[in-house]
């Protein structure tokens, strides 16, 4: 069902593309890889644009919460084959100052909530919006 989607908005993107090269109009593609996008979301930035999404109050403030005062560390499990004996390696907890969690249901949602004003600062130009996470 996604690859139908996938094909579809590349189609409709393509065809943009033809008919602008069509008219002799000049044609620009900008490609923005958001590796990484998770990562590097400012939260009080998060939080501005959820509140004039009209996420207010409370439910603001619970987003708030789920934001700040995360922490994250590494841990690092080594068995060895000839005993049963599991060493274990963990560095120090350290706080987490941007983005939102992966692997969570919040985070995507979170993610398009940020971009999705991107193409109100846009102006004269058609663009498209795709994202499309898979792990290969």
């Amino acid at each position: 069902m996604v690859l139908g989607k996938v094909n579809v908005l590349k189609q409709s993107f393509i065809e943009m593309i033809q008919e602008a090269l069509d008219k002799r109009v000049h044609t620009i593609g900008i490609f923005i890889d958001l590796t990484k996008a998770y990562d590097v979301l400012n939260h009080k930035l998060l939080l501005e644009k959820l509140s004039f999404y009209g996420i207010r109050g409370s439910t603001n403030s619970w987003f708030r919460s789920y934001l700040t005062n995360r922490r994250q560390f590494i841990e690092i499990n080594q068995s060895d084959s000839s005993s049963v004996k599991v060493n274990r390696y963990r560095s120090s907890s350290v706080g987490i100052k941007q983005g939102v969690p992966q692997g969570s249901v919040l985070g995507p949602l979170l993610l398009l909530l940020y971009i999705n004003d991107l193409p109100l600062n846009i102006h004269s130009a058609n663009l498209v919006m795709f994202a499309y996470d898979i792990n290969p």
